[in-house]
């Protein structure tokens, strides 16, 4: 794999802000080694809720706060959901409806929820 220079990157984003060039899909191997199954459970709830705080998370599961609190990292770092926080309350939106693993390549590429904002 040959690394760009930043030059060539800031042509990459602006032609895929253009509409000309696609997003280049994302590795795979660690989405997949993070999403858990209590992981996916988290996120199928929070599709149904389409938003959660963390305190309404744990009484819909039943799992810990802090349990609830680090799948919501995981879940942000891989941009699956998206963390607001409001005042002292952090409430969880899912900004992705599915995602499309390709084993050949090991990559992976993601379908946003509609209406949001990634």
């Amino acid at each position: 794999m040959t690394r760009k220079s930043l030059t060539e990157l800031r042509e990459e984003m602006r032609a895929v802000a253009r509409g000309e060039r696609k997003v280049p899909p994302l590795p795979a191997a660690p989405l997949l080694a993070a999403l858990s199954r209590e992981a996916l459970e988290l996120l199928a709830v929070l599709l149904r809720k389409h938003s959660a705080s963390v305190s309404e998370l744990v009484e819909l599961t039943g799992r810990a706060q802090p349990n609830i609190s680090r799948s919501l990292q995981i879940l942000a770092r891989y941009r699956v959901i998206r963390l607001v926080r409001e005042g002292r309350t952090v409430r969880a939106e899912p900004i992705v409806k599915a995602l499309q693993v390709d084993l050949a390549t090991g990559t992976y590429e993601t379908t946003p929820l509609s209406g949001a904002a990634a």
